[in-house]
């Protein structure tokens, strides 16, 4: 194993413990919801989320996708899927597998609307990393986890831009409120995916009973927050 390679498992395994342990704090979908969406109650910054969250976790995915489990699972490959080849199983397969599982426990509905949503960037980054090991094999005869390297620039490339479009003016300009990752980064990485799905869903009038559960607890969660001293722009207005 290189050094490169031990940095990226370590790195990961930091990563998704952190996230691991923020899930499980949550009580329900509605307590997960409601945490994020206290953060983001700007119509505006609400639409640059639902585009610039799946950013997140397509780029994220495309990462993990690099790297194999080290030696746990030397003999188990994940066959083949529709729409990609039979290929290893990565950081990418257990944490597409842990958000869809963790989404479709605490909201049946949405976490089986979502899932075919995880599959589908799954697939996709699976697919993009066998056809550049391929090819860098081709070019240098063994290649290394990176590959040719170019997904993991394009990767970074989009995490950056994804992250920058949120805090700059999605929360900066528009929220006028810190993101919610400030609060808790596995918070925010837990819930965020299904809060930006969900804003399309309610834009469509799918669940707005969960919609309007979650807004109650959100308007608890403001006033609190607001009575404490938070600098939030929504905190002038109450």
């Amino acid at each position: 194993m290189t050094k490169s390679l031990l940095v990226a498992h370590v790195a990961v395994l930091c990563v998704m413990s952190i996230i691991a342990r923020a899930a499980l704090q949550f009580r329900d979908v509605t307590d997960a919801l409601a945490f994020y969406g206290v953060y983001h109650r700007d119509p505006v910054n609400q639409v640059i989320h639902f585009f610039g969250v799946p950013g997140i976790l397509w780029s994220m995915l495309l990462f993990l996708a690099h790297i194999p489990l080290p030696h746990l699972l030397p003999i188990i490959n994940v066959s083949k899927l529709y729409g990609t080849d039979a290929h290893s199983v990565t950081y990418g397969t257990l944490v597409a597998l842990a958000y869809a599982l963790f989404y479709i426990k605490i909201d049946p509905v949405g976490g089986l609307l979502y899932a075919p949503i995880i599959y589908a960037m799954y697939v996709h980054v699976v697919r993009l990393t066998i056809a550049d090991q391929r090819e860098a094999r081709k070019k240098y005869d063994q290649a290394s986890w990176t590959g040719t390297g170019r997904l993991l620039k394009m990767a970074a490339l989009v995490h950056f831009l994804a992250w920058y479009v949120q805090i700059h003016p999605g929360h900066g300009i528009f929220e006028g409120a810190a993101p919610a990752i400030t609060k808790s980064f596995g918070g925010a990485m837990t819930s965020a995916p299904l809060f930006a799905f969900y804003e399309g869903l309610w834009f469509l009038g799918i669940h707005t009973d969960l919609q309007q559960q979650t807004q109650i607890l959100v308007e608890e969660i403001t006033a609190q927050m607001c009575e404490a001293g938070a600098n939030m722009r929504i905190c002038s207005t109450l």
